[in-house]
């Protein structure tokens, strides 16, 4: 896995350097100099857009939600988010870390299910809001007959991943009653209590819409708001570099780009494809691909910042969220 993670950061880099090296560095450099100090307006936005996650992670905790200040899983989102950024398969491992620091304070089959509702529902509007981007984009910018038709392609591949998805909830393929009962037959897992807790986190997350349905509408509107607000960053963005863009072709650009980032998982960072996949976005929408390269390093370097805070976070073993212990039995292994 190292090797891998090695060789797959490498490759992102060479790809980064080949695109920078194609758009041309001076402009690239020019770019970056128009947004200047204006950076600290786009760490705001995804300052407000951190927040609005966290809010909807707090409403994922359902009734233990009020053991979390809105401050304290704010640090959890962050630590998150910066594991998500460095790591390959970085959704697994910064999932993991946001159960391990929500289980400071929560029995471990809440943390799971927390978290386990709180990705659903969040991949479940990012693929609906790409579903509107791709509609959106075929309503305002001009296509040919192929590119239709790979949209609608695309736009069916989505779709049918949505509705897959919800079947699998629905009947429960996606529970950890699923995973764990043929490992108990095997012979490896012989804890008892194991299974019990695999049907309690079960039990959570999906009763969590019938015991919790006002949350459950909250973390969907938060969801929704979060993507939107990525949109207006992007749109901010084309602003500064004097490419003035109506909030609809952010919706496209950012609807697009949640496919590219989906792609990129195994990626540390996604350096490399997202720039890339940016730059193919803008083509398809009329500017140059040099201009989506500028946009995917200005986002990049955002997150880059962002994920300094979240490391820097997990250096300081002080706060109240990393010293606050379970009451709680610890989660069998």
């Amino acid at each position: 896995m190292r090797t891998f993670r090695l060789a797959a950061f490498i490759g992102g880099l060479g790809l980064l350097a080949w695109l920078v090296m194609r758009s041309g560095p001076a402009r690239l450099y020019a770019d970056l100099l128009k947004v200047g100090w204006w950076m600290a307006a786009l760490l705001a936005i995804a300052a407000v857009r951190n927040g609005v996650r966290a809010e909807a992670v707090r409403l994922a905790l359902g009734d233990d939600r009020r053991k979390f200040s809105f401050s304290k899983i704010y640090l959890v989102l962050l630590v998150s988010e910066a594991v998500k950024f460095v790591a390959v398969a970085g959704l697994v491992f910064g999932e993991a870390a946001k159960g391990w620091l929500l289980g400071r304070r929560v029995s471990g089959p809440r943390a799971v299910s927390t978290v386990m509702v709180d990705v659903l529902l969040y991949y479940l509007t990012a693929a609906l809001f790409a579903l509107g981007a791709i509609g959106t984009f075929f309503a305002l910018y001009p296509a040919s007959g192929a590119a239709r038709r790979a949209g609608v392609a695309g736009a069916a591949v989505v779709a049918g991943a949505v509705g897959l998805g919800v079947v699998a909830f629905r009947r429960r393929w996606l529970g950890a009653r699923r995973v764990v009962a043929p490992l108990a037959r095997w012979g490896l897992v012989r804890r008892p209590e194991t299974i019990d807790r695999m049907e309690e986190i079960d039990a959570q997350m999906f009763g969590f819409y019938h015991r919790h349905r006002a949350a459950f509408r909250g973390i969907l509107a938060l969801d929704f708001a979060a993507h939107f607000l990525s949109a207006f960053e992007v749109t901010a963005i084309l602003w500064l570099l004097g490419l003035g863009l109506h909030f609809a072709g952010g919706v496209v650009i950012e609807g697009f780009t949640k496919l590219v980032e989906t792609g990129g998982l195994l990626v540390p960072g996604d350096v490399g494809l997202y720039q890339g996949g940016t730059g193919l976005i803008f083509r398809a929408m009329g500017y140059t691909v040099a201009t989506g390269v500028s946009v995917g390093i200005i986002r990049q370097i955002r997150s880059i910042l962002w994920a300094g805070v979240g490391f820097l976070l997990l250096l300081m073993p002080g706060l109240e969220v990393w010293r606050a212990k379970r009451h709680e039995p610890r989660f069998p292994a």
